[in-house]
Protein backbone atom coordinates (compact mmCIF):
# COMPACT_ATOMS: atom_id res chain seq x y z
CA UNK A 1 0.00 0.00 0.00
CA UNK A 2 1.90 3.40 -1.07
CA UNK A 3 -0.64 5.88 0.87
CA UNK A 4 -0.16 5.71 4.49
CA UNK A 5 -3.74 6.91 5.91
CA UNK A 6 -3.50 10.24 5.01
CA UNK A 7 -6.95 11.43 6.43
CA UNK A 8 -6.18 9.22 9.42
CA UNK A 9 -3.61 10.94 10.98
CA UNK A 10 -4.19 14.32 10.02
CA UNK A 11 -6.80 14.84 12.87
CA UNK A 12 -3.89 13.38 15.23
CA UNK A 13 -1.70 16.77 13.85
CA UNK A 14 -4.62 19.07 14.26
CA UNK A 15 -4.84 18.01 17.64
CA UNK A 16 -0.92 18.35 17.86
CA UNK A 17 -0.82 21.63 16.81
CA UNK A 18 -3.73 23.08 18.34
CA UNK A 19 -2.63 21.79 21.56
CA UNK A 20 0.45 23.56 21.74
CA UNK A 21 0.47 25.29 24.80
CA UNK A 22 3.95 26.37 25.95
CA UNK A 23 3.93 28.77 28.17
CA UNK A 24 7.31 28.65 30.41
CA UNK A 25 9.96 30.63 29.38
CA UNK A 26 12.72 29.53 26.63
CA UNK A 27 14.30 31.96 25.68
CA UNK A 28 18.05 31.78 25.92
CA UNK A 29 19.51 34.70 24.22
CA UNK A 30 23.15 33.77 24.56
CA UNK A 31 25.95 34.87 22.43
CA UNK A 32 27.30 31.64 19.82
CA UNK A 33 23.57 30.60 19.43
CA UNK A 34 22.21 29.98 15.27
CA UNK A 35 23.16 32.79 12.92
CA UNK A 36 20.91 32.86 10.46
CA UNK A 37 21.35 30.49 7.64
CA UNK A 38 20.57 31.75 4.10
CA UNK A 39 21.25 28.42 1.88
CA UNK A 40 18.09 28.42 0.60
CA UNK A 41 16.13 30.10 -2.00
CA UNK A 42 13.23 32.40 -0.28
CA UNK A 43 10.91 33.10 -2.98
CA UNK A 44 8.54 34.85 -1.01
CA UNK A 45 7.28 35.25 2.91
CA UNK A 46 3.99 36.43 3.24
CA UNK A 47 3.13 37.73 6.72
CA UNK A 48 -0.58 36.64 7.61
CA UNK A 49 -3.05 36.52 10.28
CA UNK A 50 -5.69 33.50 11.44
CA UNK A 51 -8.77 34.13 13.28
CA UNK A 52 -7.97 34.34 17.28
CA UNK A 53 -4.18 33.92 16.40
CA UNK A 54 -1.97 34.36 19.73
CA UNK A 55 -1.15 38.15 19.15
CA UNK A 56 2.46 37.87 20.59
CA UNK A 57 3.99 35.64 17.39
CA UNK A 58 4.06 36.61 13.46
CA UNK A 59 2.53 33.96 11.37
CA UNK A 60 4.28 33.63 7.75
CA UNK A 61 3.44 31.69 4.36
CA UNK A 62 6.33 30.94 2.78
CA UNK A 63 7.62 29.31 -0.55
CA UNK A 64 11.48 28.41 -0.94
CA UNK A 65 13.19 26.40 -3.12
CA UNK A 66 13.65 22.86 -2.46
CA UNK A 67 15.75 21.47 -5.77
CA UNK A 68 14.06 23.84 -8.08
CA UNK A 69 10.76 23.09 -6.87
CA UNK A 70 8.55 25.88 -4.57
CA UNK A 71 7.92 24.53 -1.72
CA UNK A 72 4.96 25.88 0.52
CA UNK A 73 5.83 26.02 4.65
CA UNK A 74 3.92 27.78 7.42
CA UNK A 75 6.17 29.33 9.76
CA UNK A 76 5.25 31.22 13.08
CA UNK A 77 8.01 33.50 15.25
CA UNK A 78 7.59 35.07 18.68
CA UNK A 79 8.19 38.83 18.36
CA UNK A 80 9.75 39.12 21.30
CA UNK A 81 13.49 39.24 20.46
CA UNK A 82 15.33 36.07 21.76
CA UNK A 83 16.66 32.24 20.70
CA UNK A 84 13.21 29.51 20.98
CA UNK A 85 13.34 26.08 20.25
CA UNK A 86 11.98 24.73 16.72
CA UNK A 87 9.19 22.34 16.77
CA UNK A 88 9.00 20.95 13.07
CA UNK A 89 5.53 19.26 12.41
CA UNK A 90 5.71 16.61 9.21
CA UNK A 91 2.55 15.40 7.88
CA UNK A 92 2.10 11.93 6.49
CA UNK A 93 1.15 11.30 2.40
CA UNK A 94 2.55 9.00 0.05
CA UNK A 95 5.68 7.04 0.43
CA UNK A 96 6.40 6.72 -3.32
CA UNK A 97 6.20 9.10 -6.19
CA UNK A 98 2.71 10.13 -7.55
CA UNK A 99 3.20 11.78 -11.24
CA UNK A 100 -0.61 12.14 -11.59
CA UNK A 101 -0.97 13.96 -8.37
CA UNK A 102 -0.23 18.03 -8.20
CA UNK A 103 -1.28 20.56 -6.14
CA UNK A 104 -2.68 17.29 -3.92
CA UNK A 105 -5.18 18.64 -1.09
CA UNK A 106 -5.35 16.21 2.26
CA UNK A 107 -7.73 18.57 3.89
CA UNK A 108 -4.68 20.44 5.96
CA UNK A 109 -6.20 22.78 8.50
CA UNK A 110 -3.92 25.02 10.26
CA UNK A 111 -4.58 25.98 14.12
CA UNK A 112 -3.40 29.71 14.64
CA UNK A 113 -5.38 30.31 17.69
CA UNK A 114 -2.41 28.28 20.23
CA UNK A 115 0.66 28.43 18.49
CA UNK A 116 3.02 29.11 21.21
CA UNK A 117 4.79 32.38 21.42
CA UNK A 118 7.51 30.61 23.06
CA UNK A 119 8.73 28.30 19.94
CA UNK A 120 9.57 28.70 16.54
CA UNK A 121 6.95 26.49 14.52
CA UNK A 122 7.61 25.12 11.00
CA UNK A 123 4.98 23.11 9.05
CA UNK A 124 6.57 22.32 5.82
CA UNK A 125 4.29 21.14 3.08
CA UNK A 126 6.09 19.03 0.83
CA UNK A 127 6.80 19.34 -3.19
CA UNK A 128 3.29 18.03 -4.72
CA UNK A 129 1.02 19.19 -1.66
CA UNK A 130 -1.31 21.90 -1.52
CA UNK A 131 0.50 24.90 -2.80
CA UNK A 132 3.63 23.65 -3.87
CA UNK A 133 5.32 23.33 -7.21
CA UNK A 134 5.75 19.49 -8.54
CA UNK A 135 4.10 16.20 -8.13
CA UNK A 136 3.43 13.95 -5.13
CA UNK A 137 7.20 11.90 -4.60
CA UNK A 138 8.79 9.96 -1.85
CA UNK A 139 10.39 9.73 1.47
CA UNK A 140 13.55 11.00 0.41
CA UNK A 141 12.65 14.21 -1.91
CA UNK A 142 9.95 15.13 1.72
CA UNK A 143 13.17 14.85 3.66
CA UNK A 144 14.89 17.85 1.27
CA UNK A 145 11.49 19.45 1.47
CA UNK A 146 12.01 19.24 5.19
CA UNK A 147 15.42 20.14 5.42
CA UNK A 148 14.89 23.20 3.30
CA UNK A 149 12.35 24.19 5.74
CA UNK A 150 14.50 24.18 8.36
CA UNK A 151 17.02 26.35 6.78
CA UNK A 152 14.00 28.80 6.21
CA UNK A 153 13.42 28.71 9.73
CA UNK A 154 16.98 29.59 10.56
CA UNK A 155 17.00 31.75 8.76
CA UNK A 156 15.25 34.26 11.03
CA UNK A 157 17.57 34.30 13.55
CA UNK A 158 15.17 33.31 16.45
CA UNK A 159 16.23 29.61 16.78
CA UNK A 160 18.21 28.50 19.61
CA UNK A 161 20.96 26.45 19.38
CA UNK A 162 20.90 22.59 19.21
CA UNK A 163 17.09 22.58 19.93
CA UNK A 164 15.55 20.79 17.15
CA UNK A 165 12.18 18.87 18.04
CA UNK A 166 10.56 16.29 15.17
CA UNK A 167 7.15 15.59 15.61
CA UNK A 168 6.00 13.74 12.45
CA UNK A 169 3.16 10.60 11.74
CA UNK A 170 2.72 7.98 9.32
CA UNK A 171 4.95 8.83 6.42
CA UNK A 172 5.93 12.29 8.44
CA UNK A 173 7.20 9.71 10.71
CA UNK A 174 9.56 8.14 8.49
CA UNK A 175 10.26 11.69 7.22
CA UNK A 176 11.59 12.59 11.06
CA UNK A 177 13.61 9.72 11.85
CA UNK A 178 15.58 10.42 8.25
CA UNK A 179 16.01 14.03 9.32
CA UNK A 180 17.24 12.40 13.02
CA UNK A 181 20.14 10.55 11.06
CA UNK A 182 21.24 13.78 8.97
CA UNK A 183 20.71 16.31 11.82
CA UNK A 184 22.87 16.47 14.72
CA UNK A 185 20.95 19.27 16.42
CA UNK A 186 17.87 17.34 16.90
CA UNK A 187 16.94 16.98 20.80
CA UNK A 188 14.07 14.55 20.71
CA UNK A 189 11.93 12.86 17.94
CA UNK A 190 8.65 11.02 18.08
CA UNK A 191 7.17 9.03 15.27
CA UNK A 192 3.26 7.96 15.33
CA UNK A 193 2.21 4.97 13.28
CA UNK A 194 5.73 6.20 11.52
CA UNK A 195 6.78 4.25 8.08
CA UNK A 196 9.94 3.01 8.61
CA UNK A 197 11.14 2.66 4.79
CA UNK A 198 10.82 -0.04 2.18
CA UNK A 199 13.98 -1.84 3.73
CA UNK A 200 12.39 -3.08 6.83
CA UNK A 201 8.79 -3.66 5.16
CA UNK A 202 10.99 -6.29 2.47
CA UNK A 203 12.35 -7.74 5.04
CA UNK A 204 9.73 -8.30 7.32
CA UNK A 205 7.95 -9.86 4.01
CA UNK A 206 10.80 -11.76 3.34
CA UNK A 207 10.57 -13.75 6.53
CA UNK A 208 6.85 -14.17 6.99
CA UNK A 209 6.31 -15.25 3.39
CA UNK A 210 2.96 -16.88 4.54
CA UNK A 211 1.31 -14.03 6.39
CA UNK A 212 -0.99 -12.24 3.90
CA UNK A 213 -3.66 -10.88 6.83
CA UNK A 214 -4.40 -8.58 7.52
CA UNK A 215 -5.03 -6.89 4.16
CA UNK A 216 -2.70 -4.37 4.45
CA UNK A 217 0.07 -7.25 4.37
CA UNK A 218 -1.41 -8.32 1.26
CA UNK A 219 -1.06 -4.91 -0.28
CA UNK A 220 2.19 -4.07 1.20
CA UNK A 221 3.48 -7.11 -0.45
CA UNK A 222 2.29 -6.30 -3.98
CA UNK A 223 3.83 -3.03 -3.60
CA UNK A 224 6.92 -4.09 -2.36
CA UNK A 225 7.46 -6.60 -5.42
CA UNK A 226 7.32 -3.12 -7.26
CA UNK A 227 9.73 -1.28 -5.26
CA UNK A 228 11.87 -4.32 -5.31
CA UNK A 229 12.54 -5.03 -8.86
CA UNK A 230 10.96 -2.05 -10.33
CA UNK A 231 13.05 0.53 -8.41
CA UNK A 232 15.60 -0.92 -6.54
CA UNK A 233 17.02 -3.32 -8.34
CA UNK A 234 16.35 -1.23 -11.67
CA UNK A 235 18.69 1.65 -9.88
CA UNK A 236 20.58 0.07 -6.93
CA UNK A 237 22.65 3.46 -6.77
CA UNK A 238 18.95 5.06 -5.54
CA UNK A 239 18.15 2.21 -2.64
CA UNK A 240 18.86 4.34 -0.36
CA UNK A 241 15.84 7.04 -1.02
CA UNK A 242 13.90 3.80 -0.05
CA UNK A 243 15.59 2.98 2.99
CA UNK A 244 15.97 4.01 6.97
CA UNK A 245 17.72 1.13 8.31
CA UNK A 246 20.97 2.46 7.03
CA UNK A 247 21.07 5.38 8.65
CA UNK A 248 20.21 4.12 12.54
CA UNK A 249 23.78 4.47 13.00
CA UNK A 250 23.57 8.18 12.62
CA UNK A 251 20.64 8.46 14.75
CA UNK A 252 21.50 10.28 18.13
CA UNK A 253 18.34 11.87 19.14
CA UNK A 254 16.11 9.61 21.65
CA UNK A 255 13.58 8.13 19.50
CA UNK A 256 9.87 7.54 21.08
CA UNK A 257 7.65 5.11 18.43
CA UNK A 258 3.83 4.90 19.24
CA UNK A 259 2.22 2.07 17.44
CA UNK A 260 -0.98 0.52 17.30
CA UNK A 261 -1.77 -3.10 16.51
CA UNK A 262 -5.00 -2.57 14.23
CA UNK A 263 -3.36 -0.46 11.74
CA UNK A 264 -4.83 -0.33 8.79
CA UNK A 265 -2.02 1.46 6.58
CA UNK A 266 1.05 -0.14 7.67
CA UNK A 267 2.13 -3.10 8.78
CA UNK A 268 3.12 -2.45 12.77
CA UNK A 269 5.49 -5.11 13.41
CA UNK A 270 7.46 -3.20 11.19
CA UNK A 271 7.58 -0.82 13.90
CA UNK A 272 8.54 -2.77 16.57
CA UNK A 273 11.27 -4.58 14.12
CA UNK A 274 12.66 -0.97 13.58
CA UNK A 275 12.88 0.32 17.65
CA UNK A 276 14.63 -3.45 17.84
CA UNK A 277 16.99 -2.47 15.68
CA UNK A 278 17.50 0.87 17.46
CA UNK A 279 18.02 -0.71 20.85
CA UNK A 280 20.65 -3.06 19.24
CA UNK A 281 22.76 -0.51 17.77
CA UNK A 282 22.75 1.20 21.42
CA UNK A 283 20.02 4.08 20.99
CA UNK A 284 17.62 5.37 22.89
CA UNK A 285 14.46 4.42 22.24
CA UNK A 286 11.02 4.15 23.81
CA UNK A 287 8.57 2.01 22.04
CA UNK A 288 5.12 1.79 23.35
CA UNK A 289 2.48 -0.65 21.39
CA UNK A 290 -1.40 -0.30 21.88
CA UNK A 291 -3.52 -3.07 21.58
CA UNK A 292 -6.30 -2.38 18.25
CA UNK A 293 -4.73 0.62 18.22
CA UNK A 294 -5.41 2.42 14.60
CA UNK A 295 -3.73 4.11 12.16
CA UNK A 296 -2.32 7.68 14.09
CA UNK A 297 -4.02 6.29 17.10
CA UNK A 298 -6.75 8.54 16.73
CA UNK A 299 -9.12 6.25 19.04
CA UNK A 300 -9.59 5.43 22.89
CA UNK A 301 -6.08 5.71 22.79
CA UNK A 302 -5.80 9.53 22.23
CA UNK A 303 -5.30 10.47 25.78
CA UNK A 304 -2.54 7.90 26.59
CA UNK A 305 -1.14 8.59 23.29
CA UNK A 306 -1.08 12.54 24.26
CA UNK A 307 0.58 12.18 27.46
CA UNK A 308 3.40 9.98 26.05
CA UNK A 309 3.95 12.63 23.07
CA UNK A 310 4.14 15.28 26.04
CA UNK A 311 6.10 13.56 29.00
CA UNK A 312 9.16 12.67 26.11
CA UNK A 313 9.19 16.15 25.13
CA UNK A 314 9.30 16.77 28.49
CA UNK A 315 11.98 15.23 29.46
CA UNK A 316 14.40 16.23 26.88
CA UNK A 317 14.10 19.73 27.16
CA UNK A 318 10.39 21.15 26.41
CA UNK A 319 9.27 22.73 29.05
CA UNK A 320 6.79 21.32 31.75
CA UNK A 321 4.10 23.77 30.85
CA UNK A 322 3.61 21.98 27.41
CA UNK A 323 0.45 20.13 26.91
CA UNK A 324 -1.48 18.05 24.75
CA UNK A 325 -5.17 17.49 25.48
Amino acid sequence: MVYLGEWRNRAFFLILVTYMLITAALSGCQAGDNEPNNDVEIISKELIEGPGQNPKIDIFKVLYKSDDINVLAYLTVPKAPGKYPLVVHLHGGYALERKELSHYDFGFTFGFRYMSDQVVYLYPLYRGYLESGGHVQGIAENTRDAENGIKVAMSTGSVKKDSVYLLGASMGGGVALRLASERQDVKAVVAVSPFVGWDVNLRWLDENPDINSPQIVEENRKTAEYVRFGLINGNPEAKGDYSILDRIPSIRAPVLLLQGTADESLIWQTVQDFANDLEEAGKTVKFVLYPDGRHGLEDKYQDQRNQEVTQWLHTYGIPKSFTMQ
